[in-house]
């Protein structure tokens, strides 16, 4: 309870990175209800909410606009990264406050970039496109690691959205010394979750943005990994 009393800002980020996790509706309601209850904000970055393969991701705002901003991006629905550009929507009195804040802390977007931004956000078929294409790339990943990888040892955590896998290593070695070895024996650099803090550490964050093509090279490449250590593996258990 004091920790509430003593919040300020809560800050929620799904669907999540490095994990691909989804949030529910009543996580969302559960904090508002607290906001309201103890005065503070709650923000929530959104930016791969349109990146998602079950069902769609609930917003923030969809519990509520009281003490509540959302973030948006085009950096992931339209793989524009480079441009800096989205939205803040939500509690009008909020909005204001960040407004006069902005200014602030940044400069003025240009305005080709405002133009690609208008165009962008006008247009769902590019987003429908990017988001079949990482569909595909998720689909031959999940293919080569519940067949190779399983046996292994990796386990790759169940999530329906972003363009992240979240990987767990087997128990005998850690996520820096398998992400060593993926990069020595395949070519291929993923990220340990050990460099996303302490809670990360078991685990490996794959990312599936290179070309189709590129990700079935990598996938490959892995592949033989998990089958020189199922070998090992296998030479251990018989000794």
């Amino acid at each position: 309870m004091q920790v509430w009393n003593e919040t300020a800002i809560l800050w929620l980020n799904y669907p999540h990175n490095p994990t691909g996790a989804s949030a529910t509706q009543a996580l969302y309601d559960k904090a508002l209800e607290l906001a309201h209850r103890h005065g503070f904000v709650v923000l929530s970055d959104e930016a791969y909410s349109e990146l998602t393969f079950g069902a769609p991701a609930p917003s923030l705002l969809s519990s509520g606009t009281e003490r509540a901003l959302v973030f948006q991006t085009l950096s992931k629905r339209s793989a524009m990264t480079g441009y800096r550009s989205g939205f803040v929507a939500g509690d009008p009195e909020l909005v204001a406050t960040f407004r006069a804040l902005r200014p602030n802390l940044g400069v003025a977007t240009p305005e080709f970039v405002q133009h690609a931004a208008e165009a962008a956000w006008n247009d769902e078929a590019h987003v429908e496109a990017l988001r079949e294409t990482f569909r595909q790339k998720r689909d031959d990943a999940l293919a080569v690691f519940n067949k190779e990888g399983r046996g292994a040892g990796f386990e790759v955590v169940p999530n329906d959205a972003t363009f992240y896998l979240w990987i767990a290593v087997p128990k005998d070695t850690t996520s820096g010394a398998e992400a060593d070895r993926w990069l020595q024996h395949a070519g291929v650099a993923v990220v340990p979750g050990e460099a996303m803090g302490e809670t990360g550490e078991g685990y490996l964050r794959l990312a599936l943005v290179p070309t189709r093509e590129e990700c079935r090279t990598a996938l490959s490449r892995i592949a033989r990994v998990f089958g020189a250590r199922s070998h090992v593996t296998s030479e251990r258990k018989r000794t």
